[in-house]
């Protein structure tokens, strides 16, 4: 992968960071039976901003298809040595775990922050929430790139940020679950 940079008076993702976290993820890549990094530690890895350091959404899409690639191959991994049936546990155990959040009321679903203090617009969290039910309760059409890139805007009194990104996460591992298993 090969990444533009920005210029040098703008922030960018660390050069170096990306370059040692891509040569590892490559050597992984070219050799499936290899685990050195898993999809979640892709998914959570974070590189420093500099000064004229790579372009930030050029890289989090090269990321995004790593996550993918890796995820694909360690849940065909899963499926042989756990086996269909546990697989199917798992997803039922993610999916109730989604479904506890989403039952709960609108403004309501997740830790709120003070006053002073922004957090994850609630309205906006809500209608994704929405989307995320609909796809559970009716099959409507959801992919991983949809979830990836929902941006909320930042509100006082918002929903907290961790526990929503912790529920996405949960949500994108329930769509790729899915997709193994479809």
């Amino acid at each position: 992968m090969h990444f533009k940079t920005v210029s040098r008076s703008k922030y960018g993702y660390d050069v170096s960071q990306v370059n040692a976290f891509i040569e590892l993820a490559r050597m992984q890549y070219s050799d499936p039976k290899l685990t050195l990094v898993s999809s979640k530690q892709v998914r959570h890895n974070e590189f420093d901003l500099v000064k004229g350091g790579y372009q930030i959404a050029e890289v989090d899409q090269g990321i995004d298809r790593l996550e993918d690639v890796f995820a694909k191959r360690e849940l065909a991994r899963q499926r042989v040595q756990l086996g269909e049936h546990i697989m199917h546990e798992r997803l039922e155990r993610f999916v109730t775990s989604l479904a506890g959040r989403l039952s709960l009321k609108k403004g309501q679903r997740f830790s709120h922050r003070t006053w002073l203090l922004r957090g994850y617009s609630r309205k906006e969290v809500d209608a994704f929430c929405d989307l995320v039910d609909r796809h559970l309760e009716s099959g409507e059409s959801m992919s991983v790139a949809d979830v990836r890139t929902t941006v909320f805007k930042a509100k006082r009194g918002g929903y907290a940020e961790n526990e929503v990104d912790a529920f996405i996460d949960r949500v994108v591992e329930v769509l790729q679950l899915e997709r193994a298993l479809a």
